[in-house]
């Protein structure tokens, strides 16, 4: 069975139930499980700009201050399902790529993703982001909907 899974989410209520479906698995597995939030960065000059506007408590400073309360819901899930459990956070522009690295560096052998859908006509896909990541992933991915 898996030994330890990953649970990329971005706060949204897709991504959360994913992330619970991922610790209820390492419940009744044994596995641990690792909390990931990919948060976008802003592009140089926004991002010098919303230093000099804003010095304290800028875009970078909200965005963890967030990802920090996502993680700890996501911990409290964990701690209640008993599942050993640690959390990062990292900021990227390829949200994919940085699920397919913590998946590495981790040593996760299952990712736990919400399915990003969007509808295009009478037809939902899945996002670019998890189309992506399930051609990049070396593990499995299980996309939750």
């Amino acid at each position: 069975m898996f030994k330890r899974i990953l649970l990329p989410i971005d706060g949204s209520d897709q991504s959360l139930r994913a992330a619970a479906v991922g610790i209820d698995m390492a419940t009744h597995s044994g596995a641990s499980a690792v909390g990931l939030e990919i948060l976008s960065p802003l592009a140089a000059v926004s991002l010098a700009s919303d230093f000099i506007v804003h010095a304290n408590g800028g875009y970078a400073g909200k965005a963890v201050e967030h990802a920090k309360e996502h993680l700890a819901s996501l911990a409290t899930i964990a701690r209640e399902a008993r599942v050993d459990f640690k959390d990062g956070y990292v900021f990227d522009h390829r949200p994919y790529t940085a699920i397919v690295a913590a998946a590495n560096l981790s040593g996760c052998d299952l990712i736990v993703v919400g399915a990003s859908e969007y509808a295009h006509g009478h037809r939902v896909q899945l996002s670019h982001e998890v189309v992506k990541l399930l051609g990049d992933a070396g593990v499995p991915v299980l996309v939750c909907h």
